[in-house]
């Protein structure tokens, strides 16, 4: 349980190098309060992929993906196209990062990319905020 809690940790760290995203905003891990404006990183259930060795037993690959969701509560109303736009900024620097390879540390190995897979969408919309998320896989080799 401790790797998935570093692993969140270390990636919230990541986001709060993002100029987009308010540094004075509350950031959780596995949990995102009710007002807005708040940010929260998500772990999502992710495949282990896993090959067979020459005495015929399974081993884990040494390249290895996760997945996480990004989700951020905004104000919902007049301005939902701005939020949307800071979602696609936020996904055009999350792509920057990936290319310039500046990614987070994690105990489970050494991360080779880290890449939006779903684009930002209202995953929850009530009267007055909404729910944004935004998919996003990890791709790293194990230590």
């Amino acid at each position: 349980m401790s790797q998935v809690s570093n692993s969140i940790d270390s990636l919230r760290q990541w986001f709060r190098q993002c100029p987009l995203l308010s540094k004075s905003n509350r950031f959780g891990a596995d949990y995102l309060g009710k007002n807005p404006t708040e940010y929260a990183i998500y772990a999502s259930p992710s495949t282990l992929k896993y090959r067979e060795n020459i005495l015929g037993e399974s081993v884990l690959e040494d390249k290895q993906t996760q997945n996480y969701i990004f989700a951020t509560r905004e104000n919902y109303g007049s301005d939902v196209k701005q939020n949307s736009n800071n979602l696609t900024g936020l996904i055009a620097w999350m792509i920057e990062q990936n290319n310039a390879r500046n990614f987070p540390r994690m105990e489970e190995g050494r991360v080779t990319a880290i890449v939006p897979t779903l684009t930002a969408y209202p995953a929850q919309v009530g009267s007055d905020s909404a729910k944004y998320q935004i998919q996003i896989q990890i791709t790293y080799r194990r230590n």
